[in-house]
C-alpha cells in the first residue's frame, strides 16, 4: 500500500532531489537572457533607433549563441584564433 502512495505521490523516479540543479539554473538563466534580449529589441524597435537596434542584434546573437552552447562558441573562436595566428 504505502509503495502504491510513494509511486503516486512521488512518481516513479523515487525521492525529489538537487542533482540537476546546475541544468535547471543554466537552462533558466538562458531562457531568462532570451526574454530581456527580446525585451531591449522591441525597445529600440518601438523608438525607431535603427542603428541601435541593427548593432544591439548583432550583439545579441553573440551573446544568445554563447549562453545556449558556451563549448561550441569556444571552440570556433579558438579554430578562428588559430588561424589567423597559425598557430
Amino acid at each position: 500500500m504505502m509503495d502504491l502512495f510513494n509511486s503516486m505521490v512521488l512518481g516513479t523516479t523515487g525521492l525529489p532531489s538537487l542533482g540537476d540543479l546546475r541544468g535547471w539554473v543554466v537552462n533558466e538563466g538562458g531562457n531568462a537572457v532570451a526574454i530581456i534580449l527580446v525585451g531591449f529589441a522591441v525597445f529600440y524597435l518601438v523608438r525607431q533607433s535603427w542603428g541601435k537596434l541593427i548593432g544591439f542584434l548583432a550583439v545579441a546573437a553573440l551573446v544568445f549563441f554563447t549562453v545556449g552552447n558556451p563549448e561550441g562558441v569556444m571552440n570556433s573562436l579558438q579554430n578562428i584564433w588559430s588561424s589567423v595566428t597559425g598557430a
